[in-house]
């Protein structure tokens, strides 16, 4: 399991209106706002709170504008790993006028205290320790979302998505066409690749590349094995092809990405 996740954090204690320019739009964007800090008299809310989580490419100035003006809340910004897809999807943002609302105090409480936590987490970026706790904590709060939501998500859930989903988790390495898994779920093709990318945010060529770039991001980290061997295991046919996407994606070249991990020399050699 990789613990680079790739967090940014942003406390906003009187939630500016305005589209904030260093947001990432190339990551996944979960906006939490405190909708008691403008109803702290009353004691009948619908709603504890509200939660935005935007996919990549899907971070608009109109959705941040929908939000109220001051009311509290923090911005946490990410790259996602395999292990959240199915909770991603259920959760994610469609529409920004329809948030999902956090209708139970203690969860609201949850995901604020495990914000913060994160925040913290976030100062010590730099040791793989916090790394983890964050890589967990993360987990845990989408997961947490999840479970809470279910009744709610149901209607947004395709099981047909959920099934390429699976199939792409468990087979990201293989050579996988989209006819194929179009067959799998009983769908054409086409209507397939317009289902999944309304659903997910982006293509199935997109997610079945991330999946590989993020087991090849924990390969590199955890392991010695030269990176040529690592791009052929998770499915890429050419290095070359592999470092480029892996560069355009994190940000940094495959070589240069475990040397940061291990500035003192360890396995940065092997690359």
């Amino acid at each position: 399991m990789s613990t680079e996740i790739m967090l940014e954090y942003y406390n906003l204690p009187t939630f500016s209106l305005r589209y904030d320019p260093t947001l990432d739009d190339s990551k996944w964007t979960l906006l939490y706002v405190n909708a008691t800090a403008k109803t702290a008299s009353s004691t009948h809310m619908d709603s504890y709170g509200q939660m935005y989580l935007m996919a990549p490419g899907k971070l608009r100035q109109e959705l941040l504008q929908s939000v109220v003006a001051a009311a509290s809340g923090i911005c946490c910004q990410f790259t996602a790993y395999s292990q959240w897809s199915i909770w991603l999807h259920r959760l994610q943002t469609t529409d920004s006028q329809q948030p999902l609302q956090i209708a139970d105090r203690k969860l609201g409480q949850q995901i604020e205290y495990g914000l913060e936590r994160l925040m913290e987490y976030g100062e010590h970026a730099e040791h793989p320790g916090y790394r983890q706790l964050s890589f967990h904590l993360l987990s845990e709060l989408l997961l947490l979302l999840t479970v809470h939501e279910q009744p709610a998500l149901q209607n947004n859930s395709d099981s047909r998505i959920e099934e390429v989903l699976h199939y792409l988790q468990e087979h990201y390495a293989e050579d996988i066409r989209i006819e194929q898994l179009a067959q799998l779920v009983c769908l054409s093709p086409s209507r397939l690749s317009h289902l999944y990318k309304s659903h997910t945010g982006e293509t199935i060529m997109d997610t079945l590349i991330r999946l590989r770039l993020e087991r090849a991001q924990h390969l590199l980290a955890s392991t010695c094995r030269y990176v040529g061997e690592i791009a052929y295991e998770v499915g890429f046919n050419s290095q070359t092809y592999f470092t480029c996407k892996f560069t355009r994606h994190f940000g940094i070249s495959p070589s240069l990405y475990r040397s940061s991990l291990n500035p003192s020399g360890g396995c940065a050699s092997s690359s």
